[in-house]
């Protein structure tokens, strides 16, 4: 019975590097955290935007956010660069 998928004995190598939309999961992941920054920091925006303790945690969620999506964008450049 013929197999959809054929196997890898023949030396076949598979890139499947996992991205849904640029194809490397690091930069959706950085797309990802950018994304979530902008949705944490937009609460900050309305006329009853927390104080004291509240605004700053959400300062430090959204720095957190866009220093993560900076790290994975790194990743993602070291690993185009290395051709994984």
């Amino acid at each position: 019975m013929p197999s959809a998928i054929e196997p890898l004995s023949r030396g076949q190598l598979i890139v499947a590097h996992g991205g849904v939309l640029t194809g490397h999961w690091e930069f959706d992941l950085a797309i990802l955290s950018v994304f979530l920054g902008i949705v944490v920091y937009s609460f900050l925006l309305p006329q009853d935007a927390p104080r004291g303790l509240g605004r700053i945690l959400i300062y430090t969620l959204t720095i957190g956010f866009l220093v993560g999506a900076l790290v994975l964008a790194v990743f993602g450049l070291r690993s185009v660069a290395l051709g994984q």
